[in-house]
């Protein structure tokens, strides 16, 4: 391009992040270092050795257990009813040593394609990972594609992720909407009832 042309892609203007008052961060907003994991490794690792959990990320329990029931080896088919954050996921696509297939299924439509992109980031990707926004009462609409599992994993409930931000409704920790719903897309929040 010489110097007469412009270019159409004009560079983004750079904005500050919001500033706290005080110390430490008290709103989900304001944890920039514990939303932003990978940028933030040392900050997130010390969040993590004191037993927290930090903000907008959820650790997954008692994997070692359940990797040891499952006895998962390279080649088998299986499926993470509830993908999350997808720290269950993860070690199970290691115990496959890329040999197999997981499918994966969750119904949040904000956390899944962040999932999503994490665990393709780490070379996870479509080759043995298969990745749908579903509600896991569906996994026969599954199986006929990938036939019987070899195993499954259903890890019920909520997660720190939903909990922790207070725009998705699901605690008075902090000021927001009364939602309580996974897909916040579909159906009614618990304010409107």
């Amino acid at each position: 391009m010489g110097p007469d042309q412009t270019s159409n892609e004009e560079e983004p203007k750079y904005q500050r992040r919001i500033r706290y008052k005080g110390t430490h961060p008290k709103n989900f907003k304001e944890k920039y270092k514990e939303l932003q994991p990978e940028q933030y490794a040392d900050a997130v690792a010390k969040i993590i050795q004191k037993g927290n959990t930090p903000a907008g990320m959820h650790i997954s329990i008692c994997v070692n257990e359940i990797l040891n029931f499952l006895q998962i080896t390279p080649g088998q088919i299986g499926l993470d009813a509830t993908l999350g954050y997808g720290g269950h996921t993860l070690e199970m696509l290691k115990c496959l040593n890329s040999k197999g297939r997981l499918y994966a299924t969750d119904v949040d439509p904000l956390e899944l394609p962040r999932t999503k992109a994490r665990l393709e980031r780490l070379g996870y990707g479509p080759e043995i990972l298969e990745i749908k926004q579903m509600n896991f009462s569906k996994i026969d609409q599954i199986v006929l594609e990938s036939g019987l599992f070899n195993f499954v994993l259903a890890d019920l409930g909520v997660s720190s992720m939903q909990i922790d931000n207070p725009e998705r409704g699901f605690s008075f920790k902090f000021e927001g909407p009364l939602d309580l719903r996974l897909n916040p897309k579909m159906g009614y929040s618990a304010a409107s009832l």
